[in-house]
């Protein structure tokens, strides 16, 4: 039987088959819709979605890092120390700033003490990017004297520098200018010609057995433990079972100075054993000192052994 029609050529008059042809239709359709719905969830995006670069400026980043380095416990002992040392014509009294962050975004609060922690000043310090003058603005209110001059944050070589314009004159004891590193703060106001130079402290907890026993030596002793301090000159005292008042102090000593002639006086952190007397006197029993980064210092006089730590065997990680 001759067919009702012939192909002469390979795909000429070529109709496929009905299940090809609509597995195509299907397939296309598909396309159709998929590329759609792309296209509508590409509009109804946000644009902040769809960014592939979103560089900030350079001070919105150094706000981040100077809301990270700001709080802290700050002392200056050690330029106090040193200035009577050195016997300069304006040594700097002895303060403690202690810098706290608030409960409220790029909050923090800021309170100045004497030695006896009697407060001189608490100050609200609130930053903000500044794109005016492309630097970090630090809002001063002062909880007694009200709002002070603003400073302007900007990046030095490692670390941060602020200074208040020059034509603004409020509470001279504000600070007009700061410098802030990852180990200290610097305060400067028109109340002094001198800055304030402050260490960040680091906390420790110590304990002191008395008689020191050590070797291995099975001998009574007494511990008195839970003593805090920190290591910016900070004290702290017990009294033992014969009634005497003994205490220890850390000191992270940053030498300004060589102690002597042709030597480069290196920092150390150093553990003091005093003694308080009736009459308020103290003694110095002895001292020990390490490098200025280590975590953990001690000393046996024999008669006590003292030892301080920032963390504790208790807790602290087994090493080989």
């Amino acid at each position: 039987m001759t067919p009702a029609s012939t192909i002469s050529g390979p795909t000429q008059d070529y109709l496929p088959p009905p299940t090809l042809r609509a597995r195509r239709r299907h397939t296309h359709l598909r396309c159709m819709v998929g590329a759609a719905l792309g296209l509508a969830l590409t509009v109804c995006l946000p644009a902040t979605l769809r960014a592939q670069g979103q560089d900030s400026a350079t001070w919105s980043r150094d706000r981040q890092v100077i809301e990270a380095l700001l709080p802290g416990f700050y002392s200056n002992a050690n330029q106090a120390y040193f200035d009577g040392r050195r016997q300069v014509a304006q040594p700097q009294n002895r303060y403690n700033v202690a810098i706290e962050a608030s409960e409220e975004a790029h909050v923090f609060i800021a309170t100045r003490t004497d030695t006896e922690g009697a407060v001189i000043s608490e100050q609200r310090w609130s930053l903000f990017d500044d794109e005016a003058k492309q630097a970090v603005r630090m809002e001063v209110d002062d909880f007694q004297a009200g709002k002070q001059c603003p400073v302007w944050w900007t990046r030095d070589a490692a670390q941060f520098s602020a200074e208040a314009n020059a034509d603004c004159a409020k509470d001279p004891g504000s600070p007009i200018a700061l410098s802030l590193a990852q180990q200290q703060l610097w305060w400067s106001s028109r109340q002094s010609d001198s800055t304030i130079k402050l260490h960040r402290s680091r906390a420790f907890t110590c304990y002191a057995d008395i008689p020191g026993v050590g070797g291995g030596r099975d001998e009574p002793y007494t511990r008195y433990d839970n003593l805090s301090l920190h290591d910016q000159g900070a004290e702290t005292w017990f009294t033992d079972k014969d009634g005497r008042t003994l205490g220890l102090r850390l000191f992270n000593v940053d030498w300004p100075i060589n102690n002597y002639e042709g030597y480069f006086t290196r920092d150390s952190l150093v553990i003091y054993v005093v003694e308080k007397f009736e009459d308020d006197t103290t003694k110095e029993h002895g001292y020990a000192f390490t490098l200025p980064e280590a975590n953990r210092i001690g000393i046996n006089l024999k008669w006590l052994l003292a030892s301080c730590f920032m963390v504790s065997g208790k807790v602290d990680t087994p090493t080989l």
